[in-house]
């Protein structure tokens, strides 16, 4: 008579559903443009930018349109309009029962971040409509580099994607109100410095201020703007995976991908210093 075997059986666990992602994706992105929150966000970014267009057509006030407003608009309010949406079942305390579609929690997770697309496309799409607007007619005396157009799209990415992410760990309502805080003071605070930190605030005002802060055209603030996009992108990314790992099914993949989100936060970091 054979001794039974006690050899362990494994069983690959099942890969995120592609299908169902997306279509999740595509709903949790329709909600996120229409949620109120967002659209105060995308209103007062929009109502600033043509103001500034009208009525004053110095450099400066054009670079702030491109670069600094996206980032005070919709980036610093889809904080907390990201984080009420992706945490909307767990406070409700019925995450199955008021989920859009059967799905599992990773898939829940990963779609919400890839709805963190929808305003980051919207308003990657105004930055170049304004971008070709404020060309047009002649505004720039020192034109923005691409580092500088992308400043405003990944800032909203960034914002969002840390949305859905506080909201995965802490699925509390005071959650975004007090990220949202905690974000904008930190980057006064850092937008105050002279030393090169500035530049490790999301929000960088790129235009150098004058002797005596006179508002003149002097140049811009020293740093690379375009490592400064890459220290945003690692930023978002490194997000969206914090996200994903607490639900993740198979952690390995995912920890990888924030180790390497990280990496490219700390090389664009040290790179876009003078």
């Amino acid at each position: 008579m054979t001794a039974p075997t006690t050899t362990p059986v494994t069983r690959a666990l099942p890969r995120p559903r592609r299908g169902v992602v997306l279509s999740l994706a595509r709903q949790e992105g329709r909600r996120l443009l229409r949620h109120p929150v967002m659209l105060a966000g995308l209103t007062l970014y929009l109502g600033l930018a043509v103001w500034g267009l009208v009525t004053d057509p110095s450099p400066r006030t054009s670079l702030s349109i491109l670069t600094y407003l996206p980032s005070f608009g919709p980036g610093v309010f889809g904080i907390l309009a990201a984080n009420l949406l992706a945490s909307r079942d767990a406070r409700a305390g019925s995450t199955e029962v008021l989920s859009p579609a059967p799905a599992r929690a990773q898939e829940r997770v990963l779609a919400q971040c890839l709805a963190c697309l929808a305003p980051t496309l919207l308003v990657l799409g105004t930055t170049l409509v304004l971008w070709g607007g404020l060309t047009a007619l002649g505004r720039w005396e020192d034109a923005p580099a691409l580092g500088h157009l992308l400043q405003g799209p990944l800032t909203v990415a960034g914002g969002t994607l840390l949305g859905v992410a506080l909201a995965v760990w802490a699925p509390f309502r005071a959650t975004g109100v007090v990220a949202l805080v905690v974000m904008v003071m930190a980057n006064l605070w850092l937008g105050g410095r002279d030393d090169g930190g500035m530049l490790f605030g999301p929000m960088v005002d790129w235009a150098a201020w004058g002797a005596f802060h006179q508002d003149r055209w002097v140049g811009f603030v020293p740093g690379d703007p375009g490592w400064h996009a890459v220290y945003l992108a690692g930023l978002g990314l490194a997000a969206a995976a914090g996200a994903v790992v607490r639900v993740a099914e198979r952690r390995a993949p995912v920890v990888a991908v924030l180790a390497a989100a990280v990496g490219l936060a700390v090389l664009g970091g040290i790179g876009q210093l003078p």
